[in-house]
């Protein structure tokens, strides 16, 4: 299996600007890398000022190796978490950013930490898929100005794949993207929701977190993408349960043509990423996930 990628923790530099925002004498005391991360390095701090006083933040930095556009990320994310602060939907606070590096040495943002923990083996499903879904329904409905979303979607990647029972599955749906997305409802949508950006305390949603990718597009997006995710880490009736407590929710009916878009971005498989991303919480079941996501495209080709 994968291994959690390397990365170092923040800098002297680095912990000198986060401890800036906390007054003259602060200093940041503890840093623990952040399970889940696999775009950017993500760290707890905790902070101390003069008086004693102690913070915790969340450092995420774009590591210039890896992302020459970090400077746009940091942008982007602060623009959308700023816009945030003023509505329901529980999400960082932006403390500072540095785009380009000049102070922190790697474009970075600080946010404000939020309680809870990713919860992946929920004992009550049922109560976990009617909070996600009824959570991204108020997402869906928040008045946040964000760029248009961008397709994810690689079509040099749409070959009809060599472990396919079921061929005409997969040449059927390649073919529905030949007719182009359909005109429809545009909503601002998280553009990457899933179980791995939401905290949970106490039974309850209490954070929904990694806003980069913000955006404005067709809500059947969001949750195309997050059928996909429920479908690889648990099941297709996951990913039905799902579809039907959103549509429910929020009196919207589904696009199939997005819903097999953005399960097609499967293609050509997913990789062992995914291990790292649920850390020691969920064993992933990789020889079935084929099977899987075969499952739910059926299910979405079926509402063609």
């Amino acid at each position: 299996m994968m291994d959690i990628p390397e990365i170092s923790p923040p800098s002297k530099r680095s912990r000198a600007w986060v401890a800036e925002e906390f007054g003259a004498g602060a200093s940041v005391v503890a840093a623990k890398r952040l399970t889940g991360g696999i775009t950017s390095a993500m760290h707890l701090l905790t902070i101390v000022e003069a008086n004693g006083q102690r913070h915790r933040a969340v450092l995420r930095r774009w590591m210039e190796s890896e992302h020459t556009d970090g400077a746009q990320w940091v942008r982007q994310e602060a623009h959308i978490l700023e816009q945030l602060a003023y509505t329901d939907v529980p999400s960082p606070r932006v403390f500072r950013i540095d785009p380009t590096g000049s102070s922190c040495g790697e474009a970075a943002l600080l946010m404000s930490h939020l309680p809870g923990r990713m919860e992946l083996n929920p004992s009550s499903p049922d109560l976990w898929l009617e909070q996600f879904a009824a959570m991204l329904v108020r997402i869906h409905n928040l008045d946040v100005r964000a760029p248009e979303a961008e397709s994810w979607l690689n079509r040099e990647s749409l070959l009809v794949p060599t472990w396919t029972r079921r061929p005409e599955l997969w040449r059927d749906a390649i073919a529905l993207m030949d007719e182009g997305p359909p005109r429809g409802e545009q909503t601002f949508i998280h553009h990457d929701y899933q179980h791995f950006n939401l905290l949970w305390q106490r039974g309850r949603i209490s954070g929904v977190v990694d806003w980069v990718f913000g955006s404005t597009g067709s809500p059947s997006m969001d949750v195309g993408h997050c059928r996909l995710n429920l479908a690889v880490l648990y099941s297709p009736d996951h990913a039905r349960r799902f579809l039907d407590l959103y549509e429910r929710e929020s009196g919207r009916t589904i696009s199939p043509w997005w819903d097999t878009h953005q399960l097609l971005v499967y293609l050509p498989g997913w990789g062992e990423f995914l291990q790292v991303q649920a850390g020691h919480r969920k064993t992933v079941d990789f020889a079935g996930m084929h099977d899987r996501v075969e499952e739910t495209l059926a299910d979405a080709l079926r509402r063609v």
